[in-house]
């Protein structure tokens, strides 16, 4: 692979071009449907879908990857009962948010789940080294190899004009689902996202706190909070 600074600079004319589209893009209701292109895992008639939107740079999208998405996995996914979509965003730093959107492209679709779930594992690593100016492409290699990319393949990606629409589109999108922060989700037509009270950070379902049992859910990313958060939505509790 070519050093990581030209990976930076195939990719900086998308976030160039990012700047101006999302600039006119207007937030709308969330879309709850899975679209053409959408990562999808799960049944396809679960009771209940549940979108993601997070980013390969954003640190608490790592913290719920690692602690919460095995359970809603292991216990959700897999049995049925969700079919889980996964949507990523652009956030700061952008070139590695970018670069990450788009090695978990690049792979099989049936390895993008895992793809994603390395890029997050691995994303600890890719801050030090990048911050050490050390060899962030070698980490990208190790990653991709991981999931069936050579590092010419993974190269030639980078350099695909369609992968910088990709990440322009994927970013206009969110925009437009009105999501301004990662992770986020979208649960029967309504943002699921953490929001900051005087008493702390609960997590908020459209315009207003999102009450189980008449109380307030405590914003945090752990396996045990989530695994509350999707029975609420199956049992059928949420209004």
């Amino acid at each position: 692979m070519k050093p990581i600074t030209h990976l930076f600079c195939s990719l900086m004319l998308a976030l160039f071009i990012l700047a101006g589209l999302t600039a006119a893009a207007s937030a709308q209701s969330p879309a709850q449907a899975e679209r053409p292109g959408d990562h999808a895992t799960g049944s396809a008639g679960a009771e209940l879908v549940m979108v993601e939107y997070a980013s390969f740079a954003c640190p608490h999208c790592a913290h719920f990857q690692t602690e919460a998405w095995p359970v809603i996995r292991d216990e959700f996914v897999e049995t049925g009962r969700v079919r889980y979509i996964f949507r990523p965003m652009l956030t700061s730093p952008p070139q590695l948010a970018a670069i990450g959107m788009v090695l978990a492209e690049c792979a099989d679709e049936s390895r993008y789940f895992s793809a994603t779930d390395l890029l997050f594992s691995e994303q600890s690593t890719i801050f030090e080294t990048a911050q050490a100016q050390g060899n962030v492409g070698a980490v990208y290699d190790r990653i991709g190899g991981a999931v069936g990319l050579s590092p010419e393949a993974l190269n030639a990606c980078f350099g695909d004009p369609a992968m910088s629409e990709m990440v322009n589109a994927a970013a206009v999108q969110a925009n437009e689902d009105g999501i301004t922060g990662t992770p986020s989700f979208i649960i029967r037509g309504k943002i699921l996202a953490l929001s900051m009270t005087p008493q702390g950070a609960i997590y908020n379902w459209g315009d207003e706190p999102l009450l189980i049992n008449g109380d307030t859910v405590p914003g945090q990313l752990d396996g045990d909070t989530l695994r509350r958060i999707v029975l609420h939505f199956l049992d059928g509790d949420a209004e």
